[in-house]
């Protein structure tokens, strides 16, 4: 017990920076949750809940969005940033920066993102599905519907790369790998939001109200923009102060979204997208500043001292 107690306190030690990173996301994230609640049971009226204009608890959130988006900005201004090279001889290398062999929290939780987002594919898969044969058996009715239910059966198999992905980013936190392979890893997961984005734009663009779509909509293409930052790490396009910033807007926005999201799938992609920038965070700022060594240890080059020449009578 006193080891495990020791080793929590070693991973906390090693980097204070990447608490105030989770607090102020998570932070944010639980205070927009309960925003949110307040705001779907006072800022709404009428029987096609239409919003109410200036309601206090519309303006009191998107205050806390600002704030919280403004306070990401001064940690990420502030984030210390050591180009260390990877090894004697060799420059530094942004595709291991979240190379870390001791730490298991990383791993672990985007392998809880991967089954989130494998657990989302049936959900998306079942309701595609129930839509396209609702399609199909009312063909040549006035009242057929407009969905053929075949962008929620391509999110749930984008589903599945984003599987992919988020187990290999896992595997490559304890490994090298080779320069870029990560960054494909990371790719899988950003093609999922883009289908996903249209398949959730095109279930909600005729929603008269216009605050039931819009967090989606924000966490979705934050999520997005999030996963592109975590390829560009590794395809020499890296901005480790973007991708963190993105980290905590994603955090935040998709726990406002699942305040009051109502459809599994998305529940689960929105979790999916959470976990993976919490677990970016943990490792990502404690990298940037103590960057990992490959090979053998890095020491910087000296030059030996000439040696005095010998005189002869």
């Amino acid at each position: 017990m006193n080891k495990l107690i020791d080793r929590i306190h070693g991973l906390l030690d090693r980097s204070p920076r990447r608490l105030s990173w989770l607090a102020c996301a998570l932070g944010g994230g639980v205070l927009a949750v309960l925003l949110r609640l307040v705001q779907r049971a006072t800022a709404f009226e009428g029987p096609l809940g239409l919003a109410i204009p200036f309601a206090p608890a519309s303006v009191v959130l998107v205050c806390l969005l600002a704030i919280t988006g403004a306070a990401l900005m001064i940690l990420a201004a502030t984030q210390p940033i050591n180009k260390r090279p990877w090894a004697k001889g060799q420059a530094h290398r942004w595709d291991l920066a979240f190379l870390d062999r001791e730490d298991r929290v990383y791993p672990v939780l985007l392998v809880a993102a991967a089954f989130l987002a494998l657990a989302a594919a049936p959900v998306l898969f079942v309701r595609g599905a129930g839509q396209l044969k609702l399609y199909l058996d009312m063909a040549g009715r006035s009242d057929r519907p407009s969905d053929n239910g075949f962008l929620a059966l391509l999110t749930a198999a984008a589903a599945l790369l984003a599987f992919l992905g988020l187990q290999q980013m896992a595997r490559e936190s304890f490994s090298p790998g080779r320069r870029g392979h990560g960054g494909f890893s990371a790719s899988l997961p950003a093609v999922t939001g883009c289908v996903w984005l249209m398949e959730s734009f095109r279930a909600h663009a005729s929603d008269p109200v216009l605050w039931d779509y819009a967090p989606r909509l924000l966490a979705i293409v934050a999520g997005m923009l999030f996963y592109l930052d975590c390829a560009g790490m590794s395809t020499g396009a890296a901005r480790p102060k973007r991708l963190l910033w993105l980290a905590g807007m994603t955090i935040v926005l998709s726990a406002l979204s699942a305040a009051d999201c109502r459809e599994a799938g998305d529940l689960l992609l929105l979790g999916a997208q959470t976990l993976t920038a919490a677990a970016v965070l943990w490792r990502l700022p404690s990298n940037l500043e103590d960057p990992p060594v490959v090979g053998q240890p890095y020491q910087p080059m000296q030059v030996p001292p000439q040696e005095e020449e010998s005189t002869h009578g």
